[in-house]
């Protein structure tokens, strides 16, 4: 099934939306219509994965889509891989994004952004496990764009960046960044934060725009689903305007930003005390048009500091809209002491500004973090463990949380072992893994560290299966054997133990994955 829309002149003509004029978000053109496909009821009676449905959906001659679906069930489950899956693929690069039931709500029934004028979406079905179907209810299509220039002096002396730790925020056209809180979540303007019914989207490692200006998206692996309930925000104008949330993991690496971009910013306790010496330097993703390849995509500035409060910074660095939420970065140091809000430099004066992160009530916020971002230090399990020989299915539980300073022990149970079998506990900071291991599953991403010497499972009551074996973690996190059991790190661990009845000689728990609070 293909559908095909030329787009009238009318829809083109209205493209641009002008931002507002101090706060310096810059919303990409784009316009919306309604389109209805359903793929009706489908389901794999085959012995093998196979694709159930395919449509096709082309708007001509736009520069990027993304779609928008009234409904998606998919069958299975995803909790054990097993579960059907969402697939949608651009005609122009390539680029694919896979979705289970999980990640359709996390993305709110809404796909990535894709690059050029048409799109593939297919259900991509295990076999016999029942019915799926996905209604589509309309599209997003990006226009070209107009460039209104906002910098310090008469010339814009930004210039093309790479910084992994800063991102794109879709669909209102911001700045976002990651930080080193706990669960390695991320801060942007407040006003960019405004409507809770926009689907947001930080976007890595964003490409060049076309030669007229209109975005490209960087493909499904750098695109994150931002989770409305960690949303924590404040729009107040210079001073009082800043947003701190957090994203899931990649729906199709399954890895966090800040694990797929290997790095953070070390945010400050507060801007530091007025000194003219002090260079402030904004990088993010602002509007240019010289040359438009260069609109939305990363650049970055350094300049003079002009005035530091209790809750605003004032700086003479380039920015333009699109810029709000950037970091504020004190160069000599390398800090984030600031969150970049609103424009008011010219061609012969004033200042741009920015919310100090000092500011008692981000400071709150993230002393107080919801949704994903509060989620810091638990253990969450998965994956399966093997049937041992004396046919019991060994599991892990946890109690405590995992912290690089508490005194309170974080416990890693595994259960159901072999009476008086020996074992150790495996992890590793590679995220989740399901690989065929021993006619079992290896739940941890390679490379693996042993938690060694091996301990002895014991026999804790009466009949089969009653050992245990058992790990206070925190006491691993502070001996500083391992340094890279920091504050922030995702771990994951399962445990492996003797069997000598089985085949392969060794028995697997399923998996718990963590990340280390302070």
């Amino acid at each position: 099934m293909t559908l095909s829309l030329r787009l009238p002149a009318a829809l083109l003509a209205a493209a641009s939306l002008a931002a507002p004029a101090a706060a310096q978000i810059s919303t990409p053109p784009s316009f919306s219509y309604d389109l209805a496909i359903d793929s009706g009821w489908v389901a794999n009676t085959g012995a093998r994965e196979e694709v159930v449905a395919s449509f096709s959906v082309v708007a001509t001659g736009v520069p990027w889509m993304r779609l928008q679906f009234e409904d998606v069930i998919l069958a299975g489950s995803p909790n054990d891989e097993s579960g059907s899956l969402l697939r949608i693929t651009s005609h122009l690069d390539g680029a694919v994004q896979e979705l289970n039931a999980h990640h359709v709500l996390e993305w709110r029934r809404t796909s990535a952004y894709f690059n050029g004028d048409a799109v593939q979406v297919e259900i991509v079905a295990r076999p016999g496990t029942g019915a799926n179907r996905v209604v589509l209810r309309g599209v997003t299509a990006g226009e070209v764009p107009l460039f209104p220039e906002t910098q310090c002096g008469a010339l814009d002396d930004r210039v093309l960046s790479s910084d992994p730790r800063v991102s794109r925020v879709m669909p209102i056209g911001c700045t976002g960044w990651l930080i080193d809180d706990c669960n390695r979540c991320m801060l942007t303007a407040g006003h960019c934060f405004n409507d809770a019914s926009d689907v947001s989207t930080a976007q890595f490692n964003v490409p060049l725009s076309t030669g007229s200006g209109s975005y490209q998206h960087p493909p499904p692996q750098d695109q994150y689903a931002v989770d409305l309930l960690s949303w924590q925000f404040q729009n107040g104008g210079v001073g009082s305007d800043w947003a701190y949330f957090g994203t899931f993991e990649n729906s199709n690496t399954g890895l966090t930003a800040a694990t797929a971009q290997g790095s953070v910013f070390e945010l400050a306790s507060s801007a530091p005390p007025f000194d003219p010496a002090i260079q402030i330097r904004i990088t993010g993703h602002g509007t240019d048009s010289t040359p438009p390849t260069h609109n939305g995509v990363q650049q970055t500035h350094v300049g003079p500091i002009d005035q530091i409060t209790t809750t605003s910074v004032r700086y003479r660095t380039d920015t333009t809209g699109g810029n709000s939420g950037s970091p504020v970065i004190w160069e000599q140091t390398g800090q984030a002491i600031g969150i970049h809000t609103h424009g008011g430099c010219g061609a012969t004066g004033g200042a741009n500004s920015g919310t100090n992160v000092g500011r008692l009530s981000l400071q709150n916020a993230l002393a107080n973090p919801l949704g994903i971002c509060a989620t810091c230090g638990e253990a969450e399990t998965y994956c399966q463990g093997k049937i041992n020989s004396s046919f019991c299915v060994p599991f892990m539980t946890a109690s405590g949380a995992a912290s690089a300073t508490s005194t309170t022990p974080f416990q890693l149970r595994g259960n159901d072992i072999l009476d008086d079998e020996f074992g150790f506990l495996l992890y590793g900071q590679n995220g989740r893994s399901n690989l065929a291991f021993h006619g079992g599953t290896l739940c941890v991403k390679a490379p693996l560290t042993r938690n060694l010497p091996p301990k002895n499972a014991g026999s804790n009551g009466t009949g089969f299966c009653r050992g245990i074996l058992n790990t206070n973690f925190n006491k691993r996190i502070q001996s500083g054997a391992d340094p890279t059991l920091s504050v922030g790190a995702q771990v994951n661990a399962q445990y492996i133990y003797r069997d000598p009845a089985d085949s392969f000689g060794d028995g697997l728990t399923d998996a718990v994955e963590f990340i280390i609070a302070p």
